[in-house]
């Protein structure tokens, strides 16, 4: 496998117009260089299907074609101006910047035992998490497995950024064996930079600190805020059959709806044509549902297409007339069809945001207007058992009080509680109709409680006696040294943004 993929690379108009100017300069150090870690990543990257066999192809093939692409959208006077190190960069940042997707089984398992991000993930992903407790706690072994490789194959598409970063560092980040060097020069780093390029927005390469125009390696000047932008596009451009093989899909016969559409939409592509000037795709869809993942893909491409051409368009002088794109044609969908089975539309059901919300809080719902008050009383007695519980497992005392008053026609309702901070107010109370104290992440926690609140469509019901309202709060610290910043947020109606205001409660002052 290592040889095959090294046979492709070495078919490449990247790697050919490297091996010229190695030819001129008598030394042909960084192509070795490449060969050897080619033939190391390439069966890294047969392994990505064991960690996401549903996912389109991530392999070596993947990588040739990023190379492929990237020579089809560089104009021909700035590919000879790219000198040997930009080129080795572009090559060394296709076969790098995916390998984070690989992962062995005893770093699988480290990942799902240790991993903050992953326990995150399970968190907000509560769904699936019930589930594959439940199959768990009922011994469904193959339920719980396939739960686990979903979580595992979302923890990785979301990541593998951050972990290509770090196999390169530790791959090839020591300086005086690394591979990606040249006359004992490393530049690792600046394939890092280009790698990560691909998981942000365009906007984010404007920072020249980053991603520089200018960078030295001996006496080569490198632009790894172009090269970044060329690995973004050529990664995007590879949306054609040949990373979705039929054959290879009957194999897999994905479940997950989202992979069903991804391989559909790479299916639908009949034609591409991609060149300095422009990209034209073509394609036959046999459902709306690929035909609208499709679109939607081409919007992105033509959304990445201006971005990049407006970054490179700030280039100055000399900078502007060797690094180019010329690729000014839009994009369009105009070649993007039915198979003749359907006919497009985007008709779909769309909310009345005003009316849903004159509903949730109206006398339809709740009926008597009081009920408002319960709805408040209720969420101050969940907070403050909420923290009762967490109390006594802790072993303090606690004192539990609520307060009511009514001053200057302004109702106000006092309790000692748990207390929010900002991420419980952004994820749990801004989503109406979730509860914190029914979420896995409270669970998790080991404090438990059968709340009789619903924290969410309830607070709504204020505004059937409110104009507005305030909540000021500050969440009980896990670590009494660094307690969280109180939040103080005026709520002027159901339909506006929100108010932030400086509060003024101590750090230290509980609710």
């Amino acid at each position: 496998m290592p040889e095959t993929a090294i046979i492709r690379l070495k078919k490449t108009v990247l790697f050919q117009k490297l091996l010229e100017k190695e030819d001129l300069l008598g030394e042909h150090e960084i192509s070795k260089n490449i060969i050897s870690v080619v033939r190391e990543t390439a069966p890294l990257l047969e392994r990505i299907p064991e960690n996401m066999p549903e996912f389109t192809l991530h392999n070596a093939n993947h990588s040739a074609k990023v190379v492929e692409l990237m020579s089809k959208i560089i104009p021909s006077d700035t590919l000879e101006h790219l000198n040997i190190i930009e080129l080795s960069i572009l090559i060394y940042a296709a076969y790098l910047h995916d390998i984070g997707m690989t992962a062995s089984r005893n770093e699988r398992e480290e990942i799902i035992a240790n991993s903050p991000e992953f326990a995150k993930l399970r968190i907000f992903n509560e769904e699936l998490s019930l589930k594959f407790d439940e199959a768990k706690k009922d011994g469904d072994h193959r339920t719980a497995t396939f739960i686990e490789d979903k979580m595992f194959t979302e923890f990785l598409r979301r990541n593998h950024v951050e972990c290509s970063h770090e196999f390169i560092k530790k791959k090839y980040g020591v300086e005086e064996i690394t591979p990606i060097s040249w006359k004992r020069i490393p530049y690792f780093k600046l394939v890092q930079a280009v790698c990560d390029s691909h998981g942000l927005p365009v906007r984010d390469l404007c920072d020249t600190k980053c991603w520089r125009r200018n960078a030295l390696v001996g006496d080569q000047y490198v632009n790894v805020q172009y090269l970044s932008v060329i690995l973004r596009l050529a990664d995007i451009l590879d949306l054609d059959p040949e990373r979705t093989p039929r054959c290879l899909l009957d194999f897999i016969n994905p479940k997950d709806e989202t992979s069903i559409k991804e391989w559909k939409k790479h299916l639908s592509v009949i034609g591409c044509k991609i060149s300095p000037e422009e990209i034209n795709i073509e394609a036959e869809c046999e459902h709306p549902i690929y035909e609208r993942a499709l679109r939607e893909f081409v919007d992105m491409i033509e959304t990445e297409r201006k971005e990049s051409i407006l970054l490179i368009s700030s280039y100055k002088d000399d900078l502007a007339k060797i690094y180019r794109l010329d690729l000014l044609k839009p994009i369009t969908k105009d070649n993007i069809r039915s198979n003749e089975e359907y006919i497009y539309s985007d008709f779909h059901f769309k909310l009345d945001f005003h009316r849903v919300i004159d509903l949730l809080m109206g006398e339809r719902l709740y009926g008597d207007p009081t009920l408002t008050l319960r709805e408040l009383l209720q969420n101050s007695v969940d907070a403050v058992r909420y923290r009762e519980s967490m109390e006594k497992k802790e072993g303090n005392p606690f004192s539990p009080f609520i307060k009511i008053t009514l001053k200057d026609q302004e109702l106000i309702i006092e309790d000692n509680g748990i207390g929010m901070d900002e991420y419980i107010f952004e994820n749990y109370f801004l989503q109406i109709g979730k509860s914190y104290y029914n979420s896995s992440e409270c669970r998790s926690s080991g404090v438990e409680i059968d709340p009789v609140g619903e924290f969410g469509i309830g607070i709504l019901s204020i505004f059937m006696v409110a104009s507005s309202f305030r909540v000021e709060s500050r969440r009980k610290p896990l670590d009494p040294l660094n307690p969280p910043a109180p939040i103080n947020v005026e709520i002027p109606t159901a339909y506006d943004y929100f108010v932030r205001r400086p509060s003024s409660r101590l750090r230290s002052e509980l609710k």
